[in-house]
């Protein structure tokens, strides 16, 4: 069991140092009078259903499912929280000089995300509804698995070879077998002459004409090439095909969402600073390591 100082400890760290508040969460459910509710007083200090409701916000949705395990404990972890600052003004830690740097340093921070918040929820709301469709439709290749084959070859270095092997197969002989005995391919020898997956463009311009002009079962004539003879049997063929859109429409929006973001971004940035004086010197980077 976790001791009850730490599970405190543990809640305050998350509502002290927040998290991601825009992450895939769930909105707290309250009442309409929630936000105006006086929850707590530390002293002068009131905590109200907004401050609770913020705080909630702040955390990202695994840290949100467990204060709904415990709301009064999340409530606590907030009234440390006070306690632990008005004994920081106490202490003049507002005056300190480091400190002052660090909170502007952190204001700059968070104004610069939320502003970035805001023009990521003003991209998406541009992004136009037919743009996942529009993508697919414009990059049918990625969506189309690739035509291919399954073949078995035996290799040889004669033409009278290549014909006596075609001879034995077409009288019942065992290709496999053959392969093995006689194939002058160490790729494929030891299976038999089987190469499992073959897409166009894997091999020489006249086996792939032969082999993708079998049908499944059918022997080849002899085929050469610039290794030598080879005899071949097609086992399978599998013709190009588009996959759904609407099985990869979720997929799609996701990427067409994060391209158009980027470039947003990208583009912000880009005439932020073509407005702003801007004046960088690299050379008092040179001595720093």
């Amino acid at each position: 069991m976790v001791p009850h100082r730490l599970v405190f400890t543990a809640f305050l760290l998350l509502v002290t140092a927040g998290a991601d508040a825009h992450g895939d969460k769930r909105a707290l459910e309250h009442p309409p009078d929630f936000d105006t509710r006086v929850l707590a007083r530390v002293n002068d200090a009131v905590i109200t259903g907004l401050d609770f409701h913020r705080a909630f916000d702040a955390l990202g949705a695994d840290q949100q499912l467990m204060v709904r395990r415990n709301l009064t404990k999340f409530l606590e972890t907030l009234v440390q929280r006070e306690v632990l600052y008005q004994a920081a003004l106490r202490a003049g830690l507002d005056r300190d000089p480091d400190v002052i740097a660090r909170l502007a340093d952190i204001r700059r921070a968070l104004l610069s995300q939320e502003l970035l918040r805001r023009e990521q929820a003003a991209a998406t709301k541009a992004t136009p509804p037919d743009a996942s469709r529009r993508y697919y439709d414009a990059h049918r290749e990625e969506f189309t698995s690739k035509e291919r084959i399954s073949v078995s070859h035996i290799l040889v270095e004669t033409r009278e070879k290549a014909d006596a092997i075609l001879a034995r197969l077409r009288g019942g002989a065992d290709f496999a077998a053959l392969a093995q005995e006689v194939s002058r391919d160490d790729a494929s020898r030891d299976r038999g002459g089987r190469i499992p997956v073959v897409y166009r463009g894997q091999m020489s311009r006249e086996l792939e004409a032969a082999a993708f002009a079998l049908t499944p079962g059918q022997l080849s004539g002899v085929v050469l090439d610039g290794d030598g003879y080879h005899v071949l049997v097609l086992h399978s063929h599998v013709s190009a095909t588009p996959t759904p859109f609407e099985s990869v429409r979720a997929s799609i929006e996701r990427k067409v969402a994060a391209t158009q973001l980027d470039q947003h971004f990208k583009d912000l940035i880009a005439t932020l600073e073509r407005q702003a004086d801007i004046e960088m010197n690299e050379r008092a980077l040179g001595d720093v390591r």
